[in-house]
C-alpha cells in the first residue's frame, strides 16, 4: 500500500545528504572535540567548519551558533535563562497564548519562582492581538517570547514588527523568537528582527532528531544550564552531537538555499486545500490560505472526531496529525484552538496536514479522494449510531 506522510511539521525524513554528513561523523571523524590528540584536533575542525556553515547559511556569526539538543532545549535555554539572571529583581514574562509547549510549560514553573506571567493573546486567526500587546509591554517586562510560524495553524506572526514595539516600548526586554516552523519556509533576517536568540530544531527541516540550535545575538550573555565541561563556549556543556551537528548544517544550508522547495510546498498544499475545503461542513483553521506559511494545512470536519479519522485514513496509508506532536497523545483539545476561540465542535474535528518539498500534487489529490470518503463514512456510522439510540 502507498503510503502518504503529511505530518512532517512534526518530523521530516532525514536527507539524504544529511544522512551522509552524520555517517561521515559516525565513521571516520568519531573523536571527542574536547580530546587533544589527532583524532580529537580532527573532530574540532569538522566542529568548527560546520558552525561556520551553519552561521553562514544564517547570515550570522560563528561565536552566535549554540548547538543543542532541539527547539525544545534552544526555547528552555532562552526562556530560563533569562529568568536565572532575573532571579533576585524578578519581572513579568509574556509569551502568546497559542504558544508552543516549550515556552508555555516553562512559564508555569516560573509563576511558581515568583514571576509575573502573562499571556498574550491571539486572534481567530492566531495572530497576536498588536494593540493588546503594546499596553503589555512595561518597564518590568523582562522577557518576549513569539513563534514565527504556528506548529499547529500555519499562522505567521510579524517578528519584525513585533521586534520594533519592543524596542520602543520596552528596550530592556529579551526578545526570543522559536524559529522551528519558519527555518526553511519564511525567509528571516535576523538583524532586521531586532532578536535576542532564535531557536532551530533540525528535524523539521530533514536532518535527524535530537539536534537543534540557538541563535544568541552577539554580546547577550545567558547562563548554562547545562553545568558540566564547558562545551559551546560555556553555554552548553556536554560532549557535542557531532553526527547530528554535521547533519543539521547540510539540512540548514540546503532549507535556505534551494527556494524551490517552498514552491512546491505550497503547491501541494493549495492543491489538497481546493479539494477538502469543498466538502461538506469543512471549515478551515487559522489564515486565508494565502496568509499563512506554505507547509501547514488546518482544517475541522464538523461532527467528525479527529483522532477518528486520524485512524481512518492511517488504514489507507495517509498519516497526520489531530495537533502538535508534542501535545497529540494528550485528550485535551488543542490550547492553540481554544486560544483562537474556537467552538468545541471545531476543536474536536480539527486535524492538521502539513507537507515537505518530498510531497507531491498527486499525493494531494489521492489523499483529499480518501479524506472525502472517510468523512461521508465517518458521518454515515454516526448518524447509524445517534438513529440506534433513539
Amino acid at each position: 500500500m502507498r503510503e502518504i506522510y503529511f505530518d512532517n511539521s512534526a518530523s521530516t525524513k532525514v536527507s539524504k545528504e544529511a544522512a551522509a554528513a552524520a555517517i561521515t561523523a559516525m565513521e571516520e571523524n568519531f573523536g571527542n572535540p574536547s580530546s587533544l590528540h589527532g583524532k580529537g584536533l580532527a573532530a574540532l575542525q569538522m566542529l568548527t567548519q560546520t558552525r561556520l556553515a551553519l552561521a553562514r547559511a544564517l547570515g550570522a556569526a560563528e561565536q552566535e551558533i549554540i548547538f543543542t539538543s532541539g527547539g525544545s532545549e534552544a526555547n528552555n535555554m532562552a526562556l530560563l535563562g533569562v529568568a536565572e539572571m532575573k532571579a533576585r529583581q524578578g519581572g513579568t514574562i509574556l509569551v502568546t497564548a497559542a504558544e508552543h509547549p516549550s515556552l508555555l510549560e516553562p512559564t508555569k514553573y516560573l509563576m511558581q519562582k515568583g514571576f509575573d506571567v502573562q499571556y498574550i493573546p491571539v486572534d481567530e486567526q492566531g495572530a497576536i492581538d498588536i494593540e493588546f500587546f503594546v499596553r503589555m509591554l512595561t518597564s518590568a517586562t523582562v522577557f518576549v517570547g513569539v513563534h514565527q510560524v504556528n506548529n499547529e495553524t500555519g499562522t505567521i506572526q510579524d517578528i519584525i514588527r513585533i521586534g520594533d514595539i519592543i524596542h520602543e516600548k520596552a528596550p530592556q526586554a529579551f526578545y526570543h523568537i522559536d524559529g522551528v516552523q519558519g527555518l526553511g519556509k519564511l525567509p528571516v533576517d535576523l538583524k532586521s528582527t531586532q532578536a535576542n536568540s532564535f531557536a532551530i530544531s533540525g528535524h523539521k527541516i530533514h536532518a535527524p532528531k535530537g539536534i537543534g540550535a540557538l541563535w544568541l545575538k552577539q554580546g547577550c550573555r545567558l547562563p548554562s544550564l547545562i553545568k558540566g565541561g564547558g562545551q559551546e563556549r560555556g553555554f552548553r556543556s556536554g560532549t557535542e552531537n557531532m553526527p547530528g551537528i554535521a547533519a543539521l548544517a547540510i539540512a540548514v544550508t540546503t532549507a535556505i538555499k534551494e527556494e524551490e522547495r517552498v514552491i512546491i510546498m505550497n503547491r501541494v498544499r493549495l492543491a489538497l486545500a481546493n479539494k477538502i475545503l469543498a466538502i461538506e461542513d469543512s471549515i478551515l483553521n487559522g489564515p486565508p490560505l494565502d496568509k499563512a506559511a506554505p507547509h501547514i494545512l488546518n482544517v475541522s470536519f464538523v461532527g467528525v472526531k479527529s483522532e477518528v479519522l486520524l485512524h481512518f485514513l492511517e488504514q489507507e496509508g495517509v498519516y497526520i496529525s489531530a495537533g502538535s506532536a508534542c501535545s497529540s497523545r494528550k485528550t485535551t483539545a488543542s490550547h492553540v484552538l481554544q486560544a483562537m476561540g474556537l467552538s468545541a465542535e471545531r476543536l474536536g474535528s480539527a486535524v492538521r496536514f502539513s507537507f515537505s518539498a518530498l510531497n507531491t500534487v498527486d499525493e494531494a489529490n489521492e489523499a483529499a479522494n480518501i479524506i472525502e470518503q472517510a468523512v461521508k463514512e465517518i458521518r454515515s456510522l454516526n448518524k447509524g449510531r445517534r438513529k440506534k439510540n433513539i
